[in-house]
């Protein structure tokens, strides 16, 4: 027992040593880049059959790809600001009387996220990595994808999407909202991390809006960087 103590105690002290030794100052800056898979959906409110079509959402499958800098502002404290190109959107099934299909809608967007992140060194391994903060998107581009027996299609059929505030838009042009991440760096620069994305803005146009109907992204995403 004596010595299981004397273990544990040799074993926190040299943690808070380490942790000492690992820390990142207010004065260090360094950039990387990342990438990974999104998986996304769009939360829908305020209209009948939006409950329906929340129930009918799949995960959309994307990707990321961010370019991204950290800047310390205080030991094991830094801000991280980037540019990223995310694919999102949303993808249901439909299966209601003669109807029995799929729809996806990709959609291309370009984000500027500026993220507070606080470093939890684990010894000379790396560090636990927090993070939180805003982001603006900007939808650029996007295309619908329809399968099956939906509507007028009967096999697949594709389409570009439109972005913009009339009545024969697809979705709102920009975005804003916010992010949340966890992640790990290993010392030799790798990182890997898992991040939602919860968007704010009312993608819905708003010649298309009825009464309260929103529609806001959600992100999950998941990727493996390296910073330098």
């Amino acid at each position: 027992m004596k010595k299981i103590v004397l273990f544990g105690t040799a074993l926190v002290l040299s943690s808070s040593v380490l942790f000492a030794q690992n820390t990142m100052t207010g004065s260090d800056a360094r950039i990387g880049i990342k990438a990974g898979v999104n998986l996304s959906t769009i939360r829908y409110s305020g209209f009948d059959g939006a409950n329906a079509a929340n129930d009918a959402a799949k995960q959309n499958v994307g990707y990321n790809l961010t370019v991204f800098g950290d800047f310390g502002v205080a030991n094991n404290f830094f801000i991280q600001p980037g540019v990223s190109l995310q694919n999102k959107g949303e993808k249901y099934s439909v299966n209601s009387g003669s109807n029995s299909g799929s729809v996806s809608r990709n959609i291309m967007a370009i984000e500027v996220p500026v993220n507070a992140v606080f470093r939890i060194p684990t010894g000379d391994a790396g560090a636990v990595q927090l993070s939180a903060g805003p982001y603006v998107g900007f939808n650029v581009a996007g295309k619908q994808k329809i399968s099956g027996n939906v509507g007028s299609a009967t096999t697949l059929t594709e389409r570009d999407l439109e972005f913009g505030n009339n009545s024969g838009d697809d979705y709102a042009s920009t975005d804003f909202g916010a992010n949340f991440g966890v992640g790990y760096r290993i010392n030799n620069g790798i990182t890997l991390g898992a991040n939602y994305g919860m968007g704010l803005t009312n993608l819905i146009p708003k010649d298309n809006r009825a009464n309260d109907s929103k529609g806001t992204n959600r992100v999950w995403g998941f990727s493996l960087g390296y910073s330098f």
